[in-house]
């Protein structure tokens, strides 16, 4: 997890609630354990490479230093995040203008032509397969406040989050569990079991 170590918030974590441009930055872990960061612009820095420990402190503009987060203090509820791209159009809908699907970070989006809009409400307790992955649905995810920023332009929607609670209890997309691990790509199926 990356640290802020500027002077105000020395010592706490570093989200895009603070600093909305890592809103366009992805990272990953290989099997190795070896951290790799995408950045905006498309380079890719390694945790293995001279200097990596120096890229985020540049990308973010303050300091900051890197940690194991060990407690998952800073992690999600699940280690999954699934959402439905027909709830994202009937959302849109909406709500009157246009959502962004990577609004919700995502780690799995589900589309095709039988997509139902909110399906997913349902799914809570079952399982799945996509790829050579078996999911169970833990719990559908209650929202934050990084649904408001626009992860293109970072502008701030707060009336987005009021929409979601009112509507939607705040809900939206499904935390899974990974009770087989394995490879999932673009395209595959997505399966009850």
């Amino acid at each position: 997890m990356l640290i802020d170590e500027s002077e105000l918030r020395h010592g706490h974590p570093l989200t895009a609630r603070q600093v909305h441009s890592m809103l366009s930055h992805a990272a990953s872990v290989d099997e190795r354990g070896t951290v790799a960061v995408k950045t905006a612009a498309g380079a890719m820095l390694r945790s293995d490479d001279p200097g990596f420990a120096a890229a985020p402190a540049q990308l973010v503009g303050r300091p900051t230093s890197l940690h194991e987060d060990t407690s998952g203090a800073n992690h999600d509820d699940s280690d999954v995040l699934v959402i439905n791209l027909a709830s994202v159009r009937a959302l849109t809908k909406e709500y009157g203008s246009e959502r962004d699907p990577m609004r919700f970070r995502p780690s799995i989006m589900l589309d095709g032509p039988d997509a139902e809009p909110y399906s997913e409400l349902t799914w809570p307790g079952k399982r799945f397969s996509v790829g050579e992955v078996e999911l169970e649905a833990v719990k559908m995810n209650e929202r934050c406040v990084l649904t408001t920023i626009d992860p293109q332009t970072y502008e701030e929607d707060p009336g987005f989050l009021r929409f979601m609670v009112q509507r939607h209890e705040g809900n939206f997309g499904v935390y899974c569990r990974v009770v087989k691990g394995g490879t999932v790509r673009e395209g595959d199926l997505w399966q009850p079991l």
